[in-house]
């Protein structure tokens, strides 16, 4: 859903920053690059083809049947490029946002950004299961005639195939970044 898709670009940046903690504290440029490739590279390959994927797809869906009351995407040809600079403006100022904060020490704080990111799309999914959880054209949602998200059984595979791309591939990058880290960190 793009109501949490950008911020949680945004809570990924911060994530690798944290998770690139070692490196962005030891100082250097070379660091601070690396690590902002390593989440360009995770925003890019493992993130941003999947709101994509489902804004062109059950566009309703990815909206949450708000403010975009056409059946499809293609009523909205500037929706895309803007989501996609708007997304990867995010997840690049979360980064900055968390190295700020990994390199001045508050780790704390970088924290506080991701997990109430979290915590803030889990109640952007869990108060509105009449929208988050029914999948359909925005005319199948307001004729209530949208089906629930299991119903759906392509939806639901690429629901779960996604989840799991972006969760497998945020944990391998936060490890390589840790990894890398203790490589710094003893030398």
């Amino acid at each position: 859903m793009v109501q949490i898709d950008v911020p949680v670009a945004l809570g990924v940046g911060s994530f690798i920053a944290d998770a690139a903690r070692r490196q962005l504290q030891r100082g250097g440029p070379e660091f601070y690059y690396d690590a902002l490739a390593k989440n360009n590279l995770f925003q890019i390959f493992l993130f941003s083809w999947i709101p994509v994927y489902f804004i062109m797809n059950n566009f309703g869906w990815e909206t949450t049947y708000r403010w975009w009351t056409q059946d499809s995407v293609d009523a909205y040809p500037f929706f895309v490029p803007i989501f996609l600079l708007v997304f990867f403006a995010a997840g690049n100022l979360g980064f900055w946002i968390g190295n700020c904060l990994v390199k001045s020490g508050r780790l704390k704080a970088n924290r506080a950004i991701y997990i109430g990111i979290l915590i803030f799309s889990a109640i952007w999914i869990l108060s509105q299961t009449g929208r988050t959880l029914r999948v359909g054209t925005y005319s199948q949602w307001s004729q209530g005639k949208a089906v629930w998200f299991y119903q759906d059984h392509m939806f639901f595979f690429m629901l779960v195939f996604t989840l799991l791309v972006w969760g497998i591939g945020l944990f391998l990058f936060y490890r390589h970044l840790r990894k890398v880290g203790e490589r710094v960190a003893s030398q």
